[in-house]
């Protein structure tokens, strides 16, 4: 069932590799402390053998561009933010939840 207005886990092929990185990393762990989730994101665009995530190898810089991602993820409904943490929005996490069950 489609939340109307609402991203489904299809629409995640239409983001850019930073913000898949993210979403992605947000199915797998569903609820992340805000600086828990910077720091372990940081380190997998760090990680990453595809450079085009982001070209820039500076922490500060790669940071700055995760914690935009964030909040433009939020805004866009895939993910939510609470005092200090961000979550796999609702909608979403009802959505992995049936997939996995079936």
């Amino acid at each position: 069932m489609e939340h109307e207005g609402k991203p489904s886990l299809r629409n995640i092929e239409g983001l850019s590799k930073l913000h898949r990185l993210i979403v992605e990393y947000f199915i797998k762990n569903i609820s992340v402390g805000e600086l828990i989730a910077i720091i372990e994101l940081r380190e997998l665009v760090k990680s990453s053998k595809n450079r085009d995530i982001m070209g820039e190898v500076d922490d500060a810089i790669i940071e700055r561009n995760i914690s935009k991602a964030l909040s433009e993820l939020v805004q866009a409904g895939f993910l939510e933010r609470a005092e200090g943490v961000y979550n796999l929005a609702s909608h979403l996490r009802n959505e992995v939840r049936k997939r996995r069950v079936t």
